[in-house]
């Protein structure tokens, strides 16, 4: 296409540079004649503005136009220069990082860092697909509630969010993604767990002024699950029939898309701000466990859980599902 287009040019200038050199052909030969013949000396200015015409025409054709390419490409160049400065090309939107979101590396390099960072982890069940993980023989980065602890201690921020047990959603959300109920309120056990041994490490520790804490359980739709570590932003969307940790995970790649994510789940946050399980005390720094709460959510699992199974979760005794 490009080298039609650049044959055409070439032949246009061709034409125009012939008729060029024509004008000046015909307005010399007036001008010739009209001094051999006697004619009337308006033929002989025709003639030489004829001339003059064709002359300054193949001059323009052979001289200007080409200096004109080399100045207007040096303008185009400069102006894309110059926007590429203000708004630099960059791509936008999520792109897939794991077509499996259990076991992606990316989402445990927080667990390992030694740079003071802000975390804020939401999922129906986070902190227990976090811990399974942890877990595994192929990992061996001991338990969520050590990581956090330790992260906590070195200064960093860590925010949570998890279902809410009591939630109208849960059968809803269980089917969905090809489970029970008893399977989905299982994880959130778990998490719940480890929020409370959480607390056990950390209440007499002196936590740096920097280090803040807050898991909260809320009571909304889930539509995907959040993980921001500093800048870097992971989301997992949850589909009909798939569980959550077996869907895909996704790497938000621009300013824009980020905020978006980040100001939903801030806002779940703050809605969620009296429904928290743990958190550092805003005037004190210091841990609190919410004990008004966890016993009725503890209360209203043990009635929805074989006894067995929700001592296992809570206490951490078995991988999550």
């Amino acid at each position: 296409m490009k080298d039609s287009e650049n044959r055409k040019d070439n032949r246009n200038h061709l034409i125009r540079l012939l008729f060029s050199i024509l004008l000046v052909f015909l307005g010399f030969s007036l001008s010739l004649l009209s001094s051999l013949y006697g004619w009337a000396k308006i033929v002989s200015d025709i003639g030489l503005a004829i001339m003059i015409a064709g002359i300054a025409s193949t001059f323009h054709e052979t001289v200007i136009r080409r200096l004109e390419g080399e100045e207007t490409a040096l303008t185009v160049a400069n102006k894309v220069q110059e926007g590429l400065r203000e708004a630099p090309l960059s791509a936008s939107g999520i792109r897939l990082v794991s077509p499996i979101r259990k076991g992606y590396a990316g989402y445990y390099q927080w667990a390992i860092s030694i740079h003071n960072q802000d975390l804020f982890f939401a999922g129906r069940s986070v902190l227990h697909r976090i811990d399974a993980d942890f877990r595994s023989p192929s990992r061996l980065l001991g338990t969520a509630e050590e990581r956090i602890a330790k992260r906590l201690s070195e200064g960093c921020s860590v925010r949570i969010l998890f279902l809410d047990p009591r939630s109208d959603l849960i059968g809803r959300l269980s089917v969905e993604e090809g489970q029970t109920r008893e399977q989905l309120l299982g994880d959130i056990a778990a998490s719940l767990g480890i929020c409370q041994r959480l607390y056990e490490k950390i209440k007499h520790l002196s936590l740096p002024h920097s280090a803040t804490l807050a898991a909260n359980v809320f009571d909304e739709i889930p539509y995907f699950a959040y993980h921001k570590v500093e800048d870097q932003v992971i989301v997992g969307f949850y589909f009909y029939s798939i569980l959550g940790h077996a869907s895909a995970a996704f790497e938000v790649v621009d300013p824009q898309t980020k905020e978006f994510f980040g100001q939903h789940f801030n806002s779940i946050m703050a809605r969620a701000n009296s429904t928290y399980i743990l958190r550092t005390n805003p005037h004190t720094g210091r841990p609190e466990m919410n004990s008004a709460l966890l016993p009725q959510l503890k209360e209203m699992l043990t009635k929805e859980l074989e006894p067995e199974v929700f001592d296992n979760r809570f206490i951490g005794n078995v991988e999550a599902s």
